[in-house]
C-alpha cells in the first residue's frame, strides 16, 4: 500500500499538519520544499516551525521518524539509569520563577527579549523537554480541617515518553494561516500572517518596545483518555463505601514557559498603569506530546490507534489495586511503581475492611 493510501485509511482528523517531525530536528533556516507535505522532514535545513496547530496529532504513520535523537541513551553517562533520557539540566532556566501551581515557568533573562537568535535557541531547547503530567485524587477534609481522608498523586510522565529513543513521537507546531492566536496583541487574531517561521516571530518579539510583552512556549498533551481513567477511579472509590465528595484532576507541571522583559525595565509608573495598557502577547508555538497516535475511540484497535507506551486500559489493570489500597489506607503523597511492587510482592497482603469509611 502506498503511503498516501495508508494515510487516507486513518480516521478523519479535524486538521492535519504539513510537516511533522521530532523537536530534535528544529532548524532556523528556510521552510520545507513544496511536495514534502505529510512527510517527516529529514533535512536539517527544513524550517519545521512553518506549520499549523492541530487539536490532534497526525496519523501514526507520519509520527515515526528515523532521525537520531540527541536524547539517545548513548549520550548519557549512565545508560542503565532508571531515569528517562532527558537532559534535566535544561529545566534550569536563568532568572526564572515557577507559578504557585507549578504549571508556568517565567523567565526574565535579558537576552531572550533582546536577541532573536538567543530566543530561538531557547525555544528549540525547551521544546525538547516534556511537561510533568500527573493524576491528583483528593478526598474531603477530615473533621480537624487539616488533613484529607486521602490525597494521592500518580506521576504519568513515563506514559508520554517512547521507550525507543530513536522513535520520538513528540513534535512542534507553529501557528498557521487563518488560525486564531495571540500574535503580538492582547487578543487573538489571524494577523499578522508570518511566513518566516520561528525566526521571524522571534525577531518581531525582540523588536517590540513594550515592557508588557511576553513570548510563550506551550507544552501540550494530546490523545490521552483522561475521562476513562477518571471514571474508573470514581467507580473504584465508590465501591469502597466512601460517600463523600472526591476530586480528581489531571494537572500538568511546567506546561508553559513564558519569556518576559527584565524586571528592571518595569518602572513604578508603568507597573501602576499596566492594567490599562495593551499587553503584547506572542503565543504561537507548541510542543505536542501525544499519549497515542489517535484520539480515544470506541474501537481503538480497528481505528489503528497506537499508544506511545500502553493503553489506558492496560495502565488501569496495573494500577487499580494499589490505588484502591492507597485510598482505604488513607494515603497522603505520591504513589509509585514501588508501591505496586510492594503490594504484589507481599507474601500475604492485608485485606482491608469491607467498608473502611463506616464511621463517617
Amino acid at each position: 500500500m502506498s503511503k498516501k493510501a495508508a494515510l487516507s485509511s486513518q480516521p478523519h482528523q479535524p486538521w492535519q499538519s504539513s510537516n511533522i517531525v521530532s523537536p530534535v530536528q528544529l532548524s532556523n533556516n528556510s521552510s520545507s520544499e513544496a511536495g514534502q507535505e505529510n512527510q517527516p522532514t529529514q533535512s536539517n535545513n527544513a524550517n519545521v516551525f512553518n506549520q499549523t496547530f492541530t487539536s490532534e496529532p497526525p496519523p501514526y504513520s507520519s509520527l515515526v521518524t528515523n532521525t537520531p535523537s540527541t536524547l539517545s541513551p548513548a549520550a548519557w553517562p549512565n545508560a542503565t539509569s532508571t531515569l528517562p533520557p532527558i537532559d534535566f539540566s535544561k529545566y534550569s532556566i536563568p532568572e526564572s520563577s515557577l507559578s504557585k501551581d507549578g504549571s508556568t515557568v517565567s523567565t526574565y533573562h535579558p537576552s531572550f527579549t533582546s536577541n532573536a537568535s538567543a530566543l530561538v535557541r531557547f525555544v528549540q531547547e525547551q521544546a525538547t523537554l516534556p511537561p510533568l503530567p500527573y493524576i491528583h485524587i483528593l478526598g474531603e477534609k477530615q473533621e480537624d480541617g487539616q488533613r484529607r481522608d486521602f490525597d494521592i498523586k500518580i506521576n504519568m510522565l513515563s506514559l508520554f515518553l517512547a521507550q525507543n529513543s530513536q522513535n520520538k513521537w513528540n513534535y512542534v507546531k507553529l501557528v498557521g494561516d487563518q488560525e486564531l492566536a495571540y500574535r503580538g496583541k492582547d487578543g487573538q487574531s489571524t494577523i499578522p500572517d508570518i511566513k518566516g517561521g520561528l525566526d521571524e516571530w522571534a525577531t518581531r518579539f525582540c523588536k517590540e518596545t513594550s515592557t508588557l510583552k511576553s513570548f510563550t512556549l506551550t507544552r501540550q498533551l494530546s490523545n490521552w483518555n483522561a475521562s476513562y481513567i477518571e471514571g474508573q477511579i470514581r467507580s473504584l472509590i465508590a465501591a469502597t463505601g466512601y460517600e463523600k465528595r472526591v476530586t480528581i484532576s489531571f494537572p500538568v507541571k511546567y506546561a508553559k514557559v513564558v519569556v518576559y522583559p527584565p524586571k528592571s525595565s518595569q518602572s513604578f509608573f508603568k507597573t501602576l498603569v499596566s492594567p490599562f495598557l495593551e499587553k503584547k502577547r506572542f503565543e504561537v508555538v507548541r510542543a505536542v506530546w501525544p499519549y497515542a497516535s489517535l484520539p480515544p475511540v470506541a474501537d481503538a484497535a480497528a481505528a489503528g490507534r497506537k499508544c506511545v507506551v500502553q493503553s489506558e486500559e492496560m495502565w488501569w489493570e496495573e494500577w487499580r489495586d494499589v490505588i484502591r489500597w492507597s485510598v482505604v489506607t488513607k494515603r497522603s503523597g505520591w504513589v509509585s511503581v514501588d508501591d505496586i511492587l510492594e503490594y504484589r510482592m507481599a507474601p500475604a497482603p492485608a485485606v482491608p475492611p469491607s467498608n473502611p469509611w463506616k464511621r463517617f
